[in-house]
């Protein structure tokens, strides 16, 4: 008799998630340790470095997003077809779409920064020093999206444990660069905030090399048969691509005007937003992991037509996303003093920073919470074949409610960087609320649909 699949939560779909989540989670948080690393040795220079680099970063880090989404859905369709083996033409229209967007996205970057950032009301020297930062970044692109390529073929054949020690080498690699182009050390000319970007694009160039070569040497390829396989997974691909791309360029676009409304009231408070939004950017890399896992899960379960299990999947996924975050929350309000020694903020040296960085650290410990949600929702909608109407809610949630929220709060109900704050977490809850229902409605019709290779 077969085995009857449920559509309510349980520990043995929750382990299955987080078996997946947590090679993922060590890859993305490995991943975040390079630009972790880049914020602590800036720190250490000064505050106006650090809230150059954050500026630059945050830019960066808005296409980053973008040309991520575009290829993820490479892995929902490995993993809807993984019975009968891995087909190239996933990763051929993968490695496509990441060049054209890594080309736009240079441009963007390397223009971009002199052209625009004067425009926004930024300090003088950090507006400088952000513009060189994204001209060094610039060419990284490239090689960060096709790796992106090859790990959704590899995280679709639940593989993931190849890229967590690729990931690692690859912060060592980075730090070294980091130190050697921030001071002038091992040889390397000193470069300054632009050589810690110089030194990020040099690591993801590596970083590419690696895990392709690892992925030829260890997988057998299906060869298409013709063309029109690769045209037909190109479209396929960017189906799922496109509005996850652009729920994932919704929120990294609001959380850079929440940015560029921070550095208005000084490099202080940037600063402060800088140091603080790092630290949960390391704990949203492990909400990455669980919501890759989560639809790599529910797209299985809709490969197998199994409407139940999909929802099951989906709902361990949520709840397994929020014992963690409430755990990290809790450590964030216990020991703010030490998180933010990290960054160099204590209350015997900048004390203004001190003030506005633990605030803003207490708002985190809350708002991280809509933010794991929002994000493994995004995750399981996918999987359902949903990514349009998530885009959607991602758009009402952070233009609609969170940047006019922002506005209000921030700079007339309670002028500040924390009230832009308020404003970001009412974005972040909307859309978590949103992605929540939207799957909970979708999930169990998105079973009927036939799967194509």
């Amino acid at each position: 008799m077969p085995a009857v699949s449920l559509s309510y939560p349980t520990f043995a779909q929750a382990r299955r998630i987080g078996a997946l989540a947590m090679p993922l989670s060590a890859v993305q948080l490995a991943q975040v340790a390079i630009s972790t690393t880049d914020m602590i040795m800036l720190g250490c220079v000064g505050g106006t470095a650090l809230a150059a680099g954050a500026l630059g970063f945050t830019l960066f880090n808005l296409l980053r997003t973008m040309g991520f989404g575009l290829v993820v859905g490479t892995s929902n369709l490995v993993a809807e077809n993984s019975r009968a083996g891995i087909f190239r033409a996933h990763l051929l229209a993968g490695l496509a779409i990441a060049t054209g967007a890594a080309a736009i996205g240079a441009l963007v970057l390397a223009f971009g920064g002199f052209l625009l950032l004067p425009w926004f009301g930024q300090d003088e020297h950090v507006s400088e020093f952000a513009a060189r930062y994204l001209l060094f970044a610039a060419p990284g692109l490239f090689p960060l999206f096709w790796f992106y390529a090859y790990r959704g073929v590899v995280v679709g054949g639940r593989r993931a444990n190849l890229l967590l020690l690729i990931t690692l080498g690859t912060v060592v690699v980075n730090a070294v660069f980091d130190y050697g182009f921030l001071f002038g050390a091992f040889g390397l000319p000193a470069l300054g905030v632009p050589g810690v970007a110089a030194s990020s694009s040099i690591s993801y160039l590596l970083q590419f090399v690696a895990i392709a070569s690892v992925t030829h040497g260890t997988t057998r390829f299906i060869r298409e048969k013709s063309a029109v396989e690769i045209g037909s997974a190109l479209r396929r691909t960017l189906k799922i691509g496109v509005p996850t791309a652009g729920s994932y360029a919704s929120e990294a676009g609001f959380t850079t005007l929440i940015a560029l409304m921070a550095g208005t009231y000084g490099a202080a408070a940037l600063a402060a937003h800088a140091a603080v939004n790092q630290i949960i950017y390391v704990v949203f890399m492990l909400s990455i992991g669980l919501s890759h896992a989560t639809s790599v899960g529910v797209s299985e379960a809709i490969g197998a037509r199994d409407g139940a299990g999909a929802l099951g999947a989906g709902r361990s996924g949520l709840c397994l996303g929020l014992a963690v975050v409430s755990a990290f929350s809790a450590l964030l309000m216990l020991f703010p003093s030490e998180v933010l020694a990290l960054f160099s903020i204590k209350p015997d040296g900048d004390a203004g920073l001190h003030e506005i960085a633990t605030g803003l650290l207490f708002a985190a410990a809350l708002f991280q919470i809509f933010d794991f949600l929002q994000n493994i929702g995004i995750g399981a909608v996918r999987g359902i074949g949903r990514a349009g109407q998530g885009f959607w809610i991602t758009i009402g949630s952070y233009w609609i409610v969170g940047a006019p929220t922002a506005w209000l709060v921030g700079f007339h109900l309670y002028p500040g960087v924390l009230g832009v704050w308020i404003g970001m977490g009412a974005g972040l809850a909307a859309a978590a609320t949103g992605m929540v229902l939207l799957f909970e409605r979708g999930a169990a019709p998105a079973a009927v649909a036939e799967p194509a290779r």
